[in-house]
């Protein structure tokens, strides 16, 4: 999804007037980062403003701290499912400009139902890459196993272990018994930097977002179209949402994150082109007042990837199930 951090994306948190933002999952050194910087803010800005007429002014800030448990799939083959311990939302809105959870943006156009933005942000599929655990190959046990056998070395032993015992064997010890001096690693992607135009409408009906987006850092020059409906209904103390969208990657992009070049191929591994695909996903979220600064958060959301990434050799779940429930502090 855009704007998943990482992790991930994923609405948790209520929607910022004007914009409805779609907030980001945070982990490692950028949640230690926003968290430092959230907590130097208030030093810096205060939150409400009194003039001499006794008007208060409300602050451009927004900063809170969700902590609960949740996780979320990772579909590559041989890898980690993605812990979600925190999610910052740390947002700012100007007269124009804009920083919402990693994304930075201008105001075009702002009516009373519509806006129109030019918007910059991270492309979070990388991330996936960083929870590769299976060894330098990313097969996993099975594949090996199998692979090992089809080598007919399962009457071979490495490492001191009696020959025909692959059971007995680890991953790692299988990649040396299978691969033996072969580099098996698949290499990490780098992150990139997207950059386009954003269209929200809100209406009673429910909202609608549009996002037409292209790399401008050169890591894999692709596009990628985020289309979405979201209809939101808030009681007394609740807030509720439930989302529909689809995303439209180019090819350039699928080739890239999800693909297998000649020179990454090794059995087990073939290589891979990908193709222009479209992911779709579903997604509700709720959150209920405890007090004036507590919420309790929850998000659930499931997307389902096209052919052309599902059937990537790299890939083994054709479906990225996200859950969180956590409890959320606003500081401003």
């Amino acid at each position: 999804m855009t704007r998943l951090l990482f992790l991930f994306t994923s609405s948790v948190l209520s929607c910022t007037p004007g914009r409805c933002a779609t907030r980001s999952w945070c982990s490692g050194f950028f949640c230690v980062a926003l968290l430092w910087l959230g907590l130097t803010l208030p030093v810096f800005v205060q939150s409400e403003t009194a003039d001499d007429a006794g008007f208060v002014e409300e602050s451009p800030w927004t900063f809170g701290i969700a902590a609960g448990y949740g996780r979320r799939d990772n579909p590559f083959v041989g890898s980690d499912d993605i812990k979600l311990n925190a999610i910052v939302d740390l947002a700012w809105y100007g007269e124009r400009w804009f920083f919402d959870n990693g994304d930075v943006g201008f105001t075009l156009h702002q009516a009373e139902q519509f806006s129109t933005s030019l918007l910059t942000t991270f492309d979070n599929e990388r991330n996936y890459y960083s929870y590769l655990s299976n060894g330098s190959s990313g097969l996993d046990l099975s594949s090996l196993k199998s692979i090992a056998l089809d080598k007919g070395l399962g009457g071979m032993g490495i490492a001191g272990v009696d020959g025909g015992e692959l059971d007995a064997l680890g991953v790692e010890e299988l990649e040396d018994l299978v691969f033996k001096d072969q580099d098996t690693s698949l290499p990490e992607r780098d992150f990139a930097v997207n950059s386009g135009i954003e269209f929200l409408y809100i209406s009673q009906w429910g909202d609608l977002q549009a996002q037409l987006l292209t790399d401008v850092s050169g890591t894999h020059r692709g596009e990628q179209v985020w289309l979405a409906y979201s209809y939101p209904w808030i009681t007394r103390t609740s807030e509720f949402s439930l989302t529909l969208g689809v995303e439209w990657k180019s090819s350039d992009l699928v080739d890239y994150y999800y693909g297998v070049t000649r020179d990454e191929a090794i059995d087990g591994r073939p290589a891979y082109t990908g193709r222009a695909e479209i992911n779709s996903v579903i997604r509700f979220s709720a959150s209920r007042a405890l007090s004036k600064r507590w919420r309790l958060v929850g998000v659930v959301e499931r997307a389902y990837l096209g052919k052309n990434i599902r059937y990537s050799p790299i890939i083994e779940r054709g479906r990225v199930s996200t859950a969180f429930i956590g409890i959320y502090y606003k500081f401003l």
